[in-house]
């Protein structure tokens, strides 16, 4: 083969992923698409097999995993391995599945590349869906332990549907819960039924060689395949390899980039300005974070909760464990997370730390530097607000009430109160409606202060479009920040506020421009134009 004709195949792969433009959103597999979980099930099936003498106590192979249990439905998998008594099968892998979800603490990792492609998601500000054949509850967990869980708007749960992969139903369903075209979606799967499924459904399917032979995954007819998402290699064909086959998404990209609406904008242009939204109305406020820096005490409050039950053999947990496994995430979330095999108590443990943080946090919040005197501004000029939080309402309540902002705030709006909580864009337009103003005249101030993370996790990026609102972040080194996740949703540019944060870190996440607290000149330079242009209005 010619290097010419080799480009050739690389462009038609890119092809029919260019054909997608404007791309509206990818949809993931989860066990061997995020992450390598398949050794995992392996281990769990053969210690499980081996205990009940199953195949005469002889070990199952890796052969007869990939080829009879691998990415299939748990109820196939009974079949297979107790076609004589489904029932036993059923309940053999329940209690596998919550001996997988045990191992999984510990030990799951993600994808190689996988906050690559989650980055080039966000940048993009493409709707995604987690679409699985495995039970809920795992799903739910390997997508906290991976800090995926603000970053889905929605998770597909073959149970749920009326038939499971490798039925395109999963698919079709994931399409409709995100009201998006198959014309403008792919999909990345690692399995044959998961493969097929896509297939079925219309949409071209990203294949991952995660444990699976590439001649039986060829056989299901990907677009591509790849080893992982920074695999140099690649094959969209039998016995044809790419230079890398990255670069059949990022050129796909570029064409799909240059066809969308933002593509045209010089966001050098919109740099520092809020002039375009006078007359201003409105202002709006997350909490945590925004109004106060509320998140060491929430770690203190964990770190000694937890250490009074015993948790991880009485050790303290760290920073580093608080920033990547709770910080930023759902209640349910953690739950799942410190307690896979008894949500209940969980649950029950999170409602006592939230009790504690609101004894503690009376005499130990602090307001953030400036707050004041922007709200001051805000009285002055006579703006509508309302805060905007995926909080407790009684954290929110007690918080605003620590910092004297009862009678300030004319609107207070919960994330769990609403149909959908940050990072869906629900909350800010619900509050929108309660002050009844227009987003073309309203902007935001959304703030997510976390602990510094680990140098392995990458930084959290924003996509810039064209917005009728204005999006303040503090945007940390942190893929779980549903505050930011919410933004992009929503279409917002994003304006970062340096405290506590490099700002080259934060730099390379595109930030309209950077501000280090309500004290920085930039943002009051940025209202005072913003306030010359509502009097040209006027």
């Amino acid at each position: 083969m010619t290097v010419s004709s080799a480009e050739n195949i690389v462009d038609d792969a890119t092809f029919s992923l260019s054909r997608l433009a404007p791309l509206e959103a990818i949809l993931f597999d989860v066990d061997g698409t995020l992450c390598d979980s398949d050794p995992l099930h392996h281990y769990a099936f053969r210690e499980m097999l081996q205990e009940i003498n199953f195949n005469d106590g002889v070990p199952i192979t890796e052969e007869f995993f990939v080829k009879n249990i691998a990415g299939k439905h748990n109820e196939d998998i009974a079949l297979s391995l107790f076609p004589d008594d489904l029932q036993r099968g059923l309940k053999f892998t329940d209690d596998k599945e919550a001996m997988f979800r045990r191992l999984a603490s510990e030990q799951l990792k993600p994808i190689n590349g996988l906050y690559k492609l989650k980055k080039w998601v966000e940048d993009r500000g493409l709707k995604r869906a987690a679409v699985t054949n495995a039970p809920r509850a795992n799903a739910e967990l390997m997508i906290s332990l991976l800090g995926l869980s603000d970053f889905f708007h929605a998770v597909i749960i073959g149970d749920d549907c009326q038939h499971a992969k490798p039925h395109p139903e999963p698919y079709l369903k994931a399409l409709e819960v995100l009201n998006v075209s198959k014309d403008h979606t792919f999909v990345c799967e690692d399995s044959v039924s998961g493969i097929k499924a896509g297939v079925a459904a219309g949409m071209p399917v990203v294949g991952l060689t995660t444990r699976n032979p590439e001649h039986l995954l060829l056989e299901a007819k990907p677009t591509l395949l790849i080893k992982d998402y920074e695999d140099p290699r690649g094959r969209v064909t039998p016995n044809i390899h790419t230079d890398h086959a990255y670069a059949v998404l990022h050129k796909a990209s570029h064409q799909i980039k240059a066809m969308t609406v933002s593509s045209g904008e010089n966001s050098a242009e919109r740099k520092s300005s809020l002039s375009g939204f006078a007359p201003l109305e409105a202002v709006l406020f997350d909490v945590d974070g925004t109004l106060c820096d509320s998140d060491p005490l929430h770690y203190f409050t964990f770190r000694e909760m937890l250490q009074e039950i015993n948790f991880n053999g009485g050790v303290p947990i760290t920073e580093k464990f608080f920033s990547e496994k709770l910080s930023g995430k759902h209640n349910e979330d953690m739950a799942l997370v410190l307690f896979p095999d008894d949500i209940e108590g969980g649950m029950k443990f999170l409602a006592d730390k939230e009790a504690v943080f609101r004894r503690l946090a009376p005499e130990r919040l602090k307001a953030v530097n400036g707050l004041y005197k922007m709200k001051k501004w805000v009285e002055d000029h006579g703006l509508k607000r309302a805060a905007v939080t995926n909080a407790p309402r009684e954290n929110a309540e007690l918080i605003i009430s620590i910092l004297g902002l009862t009678d300030f705030f004319e609107a207070l709006i919960i994330g769990s109160e609403c149909e959908h909580p940050k990072p869906h864009p629900d909350p800010y337009l619900k509050a929108l409606e309660a002050l009844k103003v227009s987003k073309d005249h309203t902007f935001v101030f959304e703030v997510s202060l976390l602990p510094q993370l680990p140098p392995n996790i990458a930084p959290s990026h924003c996509s810039f479009v064209k917005s009728d609102a204005l999006l303040f972040w503090f945007s940390l080194e942190q893929d779980s920040v549903s505050g930011i996740k919410a933004g992009v949703a929503a279409g917002l540019p994003v304006v970062g506020l340096t405290t506590g944060n490099p700002e080259h870190a934060l730099m390379e996440a595109n930030p309209t421009f950077l501000l280090k607290d309500y004290n920085d000149p930039k943002l009051w330079a940025a209202l005072e134009e913003l306030e010359s242009a509502g009097k040209a209005v006027v």
